[in-house]
């Protein structure tokens, strides 16, 4: 009985080393440039936000991917007012993409992420009501440019309510991209 069930056990592990093979996974790590509106009509000023965690694609079927990962997020923004007011937001970003890789190193990407707020801080006053999970639409490009290093580019938008008078956040970004293939 013994024996049998050790060769099961390495049977599962052999089909799961094989499955595994397949899957591109890695680390990100990168800056963006976060931009959004305020109710009112008061003018805002775009901010650097961080960008890093973890990333992986799964084949589907062919060029077909599905590329997912855990993502912390800086969602930072200037509200102009007297005196200016620095807003600022973390959220870990789970994505779920569709992937189509036209070849082995490049690839293209749109989906949603999951954000769910961590952190919210305000130089003047408090941030209220702000929205969890928030859910941005991402279109992007994924690449090597050497076999365990690459960059991935990226466009968000969250369209309505991000938090009490903050809304319409865009995001445009580059992430330094480790593989582990």
């Amino acid at each position: 009985m013994k024996k049998y069930t050790l060769i099961l056990i390495a049977a599962l592990g052999l089909s799961a080393s094989t499955a595994m093979a397949d899957i591109d996974y890695g680390l990100e790590v990168g800056i963006r440039q976060q931009s959004g509106d305020a109710d009112n009509g008061t003018a805002t000023k775009s901010q650097m936000g961080l960008q890093f965690g973890a990333t992986a694609h799964f084949p589907i079927s062919g060029p077909l991917h599905l590329r997912t990962g855990m993502l912390y997020t800086q969602r930072n923004l200037t509200v102009e007012q007297s005196p200016d007011n620095k807003v600022q937001m973390s959220y870990l970003d789970i994505p779920v993409a569709l992937m189509y890789k036209f070849e082995e190193y490049a690839g293209v990407f749109a989906g949603v992420s999951l954000g769910m707020n961590l952190d919210k801080t305000a130089d003047v006053g408090t941030v209220q009501d702000v929205k969890s999970p928030l859910v941005p639409i991402i279109i992007g490009a994924s690449f090597k440019f050497a076999p365990q290093l690459g960059g991935t580019l990226y466009y968000e938008t969250a369209s309505g309510e991000a938090a009490k008078g903050l809304k319409n956040y865009r995001a445009v970004g580059a992430n330094l991209m480790i593989t582990f293939d």
